[in-house]
């Protein structure tokens, strides 16, 4: 069983494959945002400059990023591992590829109005983080605002909103082609469309990492 990056735009559902993936494959996740948050030190000079690029909202370097991932990698050497979130750019594919092997790209491909619905219209439980859209009837609360579980509030997070989608899934947009037909070049590319259940998703990346 090979290792996986899951390369995605905003609202594609990558969390949610990941944790299936994890659940019944044993798969370690490796989230870039998480390890860069953990990395966050003023007792280190890479530390440091998470920090002080993380609060003026700048990118990272790619440098730091990569070396920051490396030490992550190294405290899972023999298991199979889900790289998500990066590489954001065509430089981060090409520094991976020095720290990481074995490795297939998974792309989960959702159209922009569709991706726009699936933010806009989320919505999660304070109690148990049970998450809602109201702009799926199948995903929408019985009751508006309550948790059909705990019976919490639900409230929409608050960089779920039309400006930042629109920023991140730009961004996305800028670099995906590049970095798409850099996996394609060397032959680990896989595609999935993101327009159906979660269920068929999960089914297809399963066939993807059986190599059926």
């Amino acid at each position: 069983m090979k290792n996986l990056v899951l390369y995605a735009p905003p609202a594609a559902g990558k969390g949610t494959q990941c944790e299936l993936l994890a659940q019944n494959f044993g798969y370690k996740i490796l989230s870039i945002g998480q390890i860069l948050r953990n990395a966050r030190s003023r007792e280190s000079e890479v530390g440091r400059i998470i920090i002080e690029t993380q609060d003026k909202g700048i990118l990272t370097p790619d440098n730091i990023v990569a070396t920051v991932l490396n030490d992550e990698l190294k405290k899972y050497q023999g298991n199979h591992i889900i790289i998500d979130g990066y590489p954001r750019n065509i430089e981060q594919a090409k520094l991976l590829d020095s720290i990481f092997d074995n490795y297939l790209v998974i792309n989960l491909s959702i159209d922009r109005e569709f991706a726009k619905k699936r933010t806009l219209g989320r919505i999660n439980c304070k109690g148990c983080n049970k998450v809602y859209n109201i702009f799926f009837e199948d995903m929408s609360p019985k009751i508006e605002g309550k948790c059909d579980i705990c019976g919490a509030e639900l409230k929409s997070r608050t960089d779920d909103n039309e400006n930042s989608f629109n920023v991140r899934y730009d961004v996305y947009e800028q670099n995906a082609p590049e970095i798409l037909e850099y996996y394609e070049r060397k032959g680990i590319l896989n595609i999935v469309d993101c327009s159906v259940t979660k269920e068929e998703i999960y089914s297809k990346i399963v066939e993807i990492i059986k190599g059926i």
